[in-house]
């Protein structure tokens, strides 16, 4: 029988792909570079949208006024009314959670035991970086944007309004915070599961401003994005937020967070 020849296709094929594995290989030290700026690039595009769409009554206004529509259509119907009225609901107990005297006072402890733990003051600074940077953006950005919130007259000049949404921020910020310093030396599998559950509390907080009639829908998604800002800027300072597998990179892959203030009457005063 005839001796069968091989066919040159199956090693220039090979090679092919291995000149294609090292293409690949030589392009990711270039891509994780610039990954570390990909996602507080894109918080800080999201952040002066929303803030731009506010100040110009831009289209997302329209987008607010419908969500909250719907929205408190189902809050004031006869079956979910007891979600949020009253002051021992499950919306208004979420609510709590983006007050000073909850949230703080949570982060405190939580940057205590970290200190503790790893017998570092990193922890510590890292949540009082937090702290001046929530007190001194939030505060200042609500007195010049000075939106009214839903069902509310316009805010007097010098006055708080509720852009950024306060309660989201201080909530999302302390409780990211807090979960983040808890968790950096954590089993991958534990790390993840605590991770989800500040997620979870985070944007419950938000849900509920929104189902209570606090806020505007964009009043929550820009407290999310300047908590994560927040959260990975106090890290990032304390040096905290370079490990690969620590609370930065949680924070880059999509955990949102934290702000706070005191209420008036029975709504939040953001």
């Amino acid at each position: 029988m005839p001796k069968r020849v091989a066919s040159p296709a199956a090693p220039v094929t090979s090679v092919r792909m291995d000149e294609t594995r090292a293409a690949t290989a030589a392009t990711l030290p270039a891509a994780r570079r610039r990954s570390p700026w990909l996602v507080p690039g894109s918080l800080l595009l999201l952040l002066a949208l929303l803030t731009v769409n506010v100040l110009v009554r831009g289209p997302l206004v329209a987008v607010d006024e419908r969500i909250r529509d719907a929205v408190q259509a189902q809050a004031n119907s006869a079956t979910w009314h007891w979600l949020g009225h009253g002051r021992y609901s499950p919306a208004q107990l979420l609510v709590e959670l983006g007050d000073n005297q909850v949230a703080l006072p949570v982060l405190a402890v939580c940057a205590l035991v970290a200190a503790a733990w790893h017998r570092s003051s990193r922890p510590l600074i890292a949540a009082v970086s937090g702290v001046v940077l929530l007190l001194g953006i939030v505060i200042p950005a609500k007195i010049l944007i000075g939106r009214a919130g839903p069902g509310l007259p316009p805010v007097p000049h010098g006055s708080m309004g509720v852009f950024p949404s306060g309660h989201t921020t201080t909530s999302s910020m302390c409780l990211g915070l807090a979960a983040l310093v808890l968790a950096d030396e954590l089993p991958g599998t534990a790390r993840r599961a605590v991770t989800a559950a500040m997620a979870t509390a985070c944007f419950l907080v938000g849900a509920a401003l929104i189902w209570c009639d606090y806020h505007w829908f964009t009043d929550v998604l820009a407290g999310w994005a300047l908590a994560a800002l927040i959260v990975m800027a106090a890290l990032r300072v304390t040096g905290l937020g370079g490990n690969s597998h620590g609370p930065g990179a949680a924070v880059g892959r999509g955990a949102a967070f934290v702000s706070s203030e005191q209420k008036a009457g029975s709504r939040p005063d953001d």
